[in-house]
This record gives C-alpha cells, structure tokens and sequence, in this order.
C-alpha cells in the first residue's frame, strides 16, 4: 500500500496490474475532474460525463492483467472517454445545446483577495469569449491551456492533424487576444 501522489501514471499503471486499487484511486483523483469536463463537451449532461468517466476506470481495473496502452496513459485516458461518451449519446440518444464551463479555472499562485477577484473577472471574460468560439476550436483551447495536453495529444485524441490542431488555436489565441488586448502577453 502506497499514498504517494507523485508517482507517475505509468508506475501507477504497473501497480494496478499488481492488483494495488490504491493506485487507481490515486489516478482516478488525478485525472476525473478534468476527464468529467471533456466528456461534458461531448455528452453536455454532468450526471452521463461522470458515468463515462467512472467506467473508464472501472474497465482499466477490470482489464488490468491484460490492459496494453500504446501512447502515453494520459492520451489514452482522453481517448477512452472519448470513445465511451460517444457510446453513451448512441446509448442514450442524447444531445443537448447547453454548456457549461464553469469549472474553467486557471492555476493561480497564491494570490491578494483583490488579485484574486482581479484573476476571476479576467477568467469570465475569458470563458465568455471561449463560449463565443466555434465548438471544437474552444474544446482544442481547453484541452492545451486548461488540461494541459499537447497539440499531438489533441489530434491524437480528436482524430484531427497536428496542423488543424494549431492553426485552431492561433484562431482561438487571435480571437481571444482581440477581444482582450491586455491580455496578449499571457499568450
């Protein structure tokens, strides 16, 4: 038994398939809440999103002995949940118009209260402008600045060019550093 957090996934991954569910645990706290947002840009229900997410890893732990990933785990997880909320809106036959990125959050250091109010506002302007985007190119913006994954991750992951990824978030980047001038050195 382990409660080390820093371990890496892979590491991680080797003692799920040594039968250690501490080290899901840890993955599932890791990398849920981010998961649970991409699968609402797909299903747009919070209650289907986690459901989605919650299974991925029940599968991961009930095909531990023989779970095989090819790329990188957290690629793979974006990939599985992917697939899994598509499944869901087949499943379910659901779609919905609204969203709701209010869990957009940007890392912040420890920050004044005025500071921090300062951070917020700037972060509401910011997710209105998100919402002003084409889905998909605010989906990309997300998945590279809030969730942190790379433009190949992405492609990978949305099954789009590496060049589509970019060119997205030059779009995304343009239009948001437009609309918000004093922002343009954050990009």
């Amino acid at each position: 038994m382990f409660t080390e957090k820093n371990i890496d996934d892979l590491e991680l991954l080797e003692r799920i398939q040594q039968n250690e569910s501490a080290a899901l645990k840890i993955l599932f706290e890791r990398y849920f809440e981010p998961l649970c947002f991409f699968s609402y840009q797909i299903l747009k229900s919070n209650e289907l999103c986690e459901e989605s997410v919650s299974d991925v890893f029940t599968n991961i732990w009930l095909k531990r002995k023989t779970i095989n990933i090819k790329t990188n785990f957290r690629s793979y997880l974006y990939s599985a949940v992917k697939n899994q909320s598509i499944n869901y809106l087949k499943q379910e036959k659901r779609y919905s118009q609204n969203t709701d990125s209010s869990n957009l959050h940007l890392i912040v250091s420890e920050q004044t209260a005025d500071q921090s109010i300062l951070q917020q506002n700037l972060e509401d302007k910011i997710d209105l402008l998100l919402k002003e985007l084409p889905e998909k190119r605010g989906l990309i913006f997300r998945m590279n600045r809030v969730d942190g994954l790379s433009y190949k991750e992405i492609a990978e992951i949305l099954s789009i060019s590496v060049n589509t990824v970019q060119n997205q978030m030059v779009k995304a980047i343009k239009y948001i550093a437009d609309q918000l001038p004093r922002i343009r050195k954050l990009f």
